[in-house]
């Protein structure tokens, strides 16, 4: 779960442009994730990329929602895209998928 003292994310690092901190410290971090995930996601997005990240690190649908500055039913949109991408029958093995990825 990210919070406002996490090294990884907070609601202003993610809303607008600043999207880009969160994604450099997140690459610091596990550099190999983003590659790994355009492997296994054909046509990924930058916004797709960056739900993966969160995704990854545990973030429910709500945090995310507060966190990209959207509304939840474009958080779902997103988590559906990437898992018909990825091939995935359940949007709930996306989780377990990317933070196997994580973890590599």
């Amino acid at each position: 779960m990210i919070s406002e003292d996490s090294p990884y994310a907070s609601k202003d690092m993610l809303c607008g442009a600043r999207g880009t901190v969160f994604r450099e410290i997140f690459i610091f971090h596990y550099p190999d994730f983003i590659g790994k995930v355009q492997e296994l996601v054909p046509g990924v997005t930058k916004d797709e990329e960056l739900l993966c990240m969160l995704v990854s690190l545990g973030q429910s649908v709500e945090e995310i929602e507060n966190l990209f500055c959207l509304p939840a039913e474009q958080v779902y949109m997103f988590r559906k895209s990437v898992c018909w991408k990825m091939r995935l029958e359940e949007v709930k093995l996306l989780g377990d998928k990317l933070r196997e990825i994580l973890e590599e």
